[in-house]
């Protein structure tokens, strides 16, 4: 057997072999026979930063070292792992048919013990069966010697993070909120989708501006402010108003809204969706 085999590709190469006369009767695969990495149970993120600490998890401090972060509270788990020249995170369910993910040291990769998926350290997908990539999240160390993974990284829009539930900005620092009709996307560090802020009338108080999930209730896109004080899906053609409001399909159904408060210079968002 030549050298450029790991012994986990060994391993998983076993694991096919004998998975094949299953493979044959049945779609529904066989046993795991790579192991997963150890589970850790950590407290749901705040702000958006799930926080584990170093002493309950040694592994991640030697290069190679992995665990399995789970959130209480039943969020999805995710894959932590030192690569040897820093941390990773990366979500932890496969996305064929949802097993848990395991790091293979060797490769720099994780894969998937139940039907071999691979995928890179920034979540692309380099093995089938399964069909796309997975979320890859910012992670670090921070002052406390704790890891720290960013599970709803900002995009740069916004100075401010979210801090208590809610983030905050003044109106004059996006001068196309001056003016009704106008719309501005990103997303802060902390918040828990895209998001799309607007002025509805040119008043100074909560209803003059809306606060929209970007995520379209059809598939799921990203939607994006147009001219003309509408906004729309690139992916499908659903278009919204300024307020969420579905305007045109495939989708029936608005846009997420959060609440809002503003005094007529600083807007104040929180992470509470509204019914």
């Amino acid at each position: 057997m030549s050298d450029d085999f790991t012994r986990r590709q060994v391993v998983r190469r076993a694991a096919l072999l004998a998975c094949l006369p299953a493979l044959a009767r049945t779609s529904a695969g066989c046993a795991r026979r790579i192991s997963t990495d150890r589970s850790v149970s950590v407290a749901p993120p705040t702000d958006g930063v799930l926080r584990v600490s170093l002493p309950t998890a040694p592994e991640l401090q030697r290069p190679g070292g992995a665990i399995v972060a789970e959130l209480q509270g039943g969020a999805g788990p995710v894959l932590i792992a030192n690569t040897g020249n820093g941390l990773i995170a990366l979500q932890a369910r496969c996305p064929h048919e949802g097993c848990e993910l395991a790091w293979l040291p060797e490769d720099r990769q994780a894969e998937c013990p139940c039907h071999g998926s691979r995928f890179a350290a920034d979540g692309s997908l380099l093995n089938p069966p399964a069909r796309s990539d997975i979320s890859a999240f910012p992670a670090s160390i921070d002052a406390n010697g704790d890891v720290i993974v960013q599970l709803f990284a900002g995009d740069g829009t916004f100075k401010n993070p979210v801090v208590g539930g809610e983030f905050s900005f003044a109106i004059a620092d996006f001068p196309g909120l001056r003016d009704v009709g106008g719309a501005i996307s990103g997303r802060p560090d902390g918040f828990p989708t895209p998001l799309i802020v607007s002025r509805l009338t040119a008043g100074a108080d909560a209803s003059a501006i809306a606060a929209l999930s970007a995520i379209c209730t059809h598939l799921g896109c990203t939607v994006l402010p147009l001219p003309g004080a509408q906004l729309r899906c690139p992916c499908h053609g659903s278009t919204f108003a300024l307020d969420g409001t579905a305007t045109a399909g495939p989708t029936t159904i608005g846009l997420g809204r959060y609440a809002v408060s503003f005094d007529g210079t600083t807007v104040v968002v929180s992470t509470t969706i509204l019914d």
